[in-house]
């Protein structure tokens, strides 16, 4: 998936080229699937306008006490809201939790 890349603080990530038509542009396209799924597992639900459903909010599972299968089970419905399939994903999405 392609798409305009954010640079490290989320602004966009932009290098200044000038071009043959001696117009200036600048604009990163690349593969932008990880940057999108971090930034809905950093949503909760009704941060985003446009779809106020997506957010796992998965702030609230820092002292509950959820098993990993409820975690990735958040974490799997809203990537894959956003057309983000886990399944390819999980590989570089590590999850880590402490259980007592």
């Amino acid at each position: 998936m392609k798409g305009i890349l954010l640079a490290d603080n989320g602004d966009l990530a932009i290098k200044p080229v000038l071009g043959k038509d001696g117009m200036r542009s600048g604009i990163i396209i690349g593969g932008s699937e990880m940057q999108n799924a971090y930034i809905v597992l950093g949503l909760n639900q009704g941060e985003l306008k446009e779809d106020p459903l997506i957010g796992p909010n998965l702030l609230r599972f820092i002292r509950a006490k959820a098993t990993k299968t409820a975690v990735i089970r958040q974490v799997r419905i809203h990537l894959e809201r956003d057309g983000l399939d886990y399944d390819e994903l999980k590989e570089r999405i590590n999850i880590n939790l402490k259980t007592d």
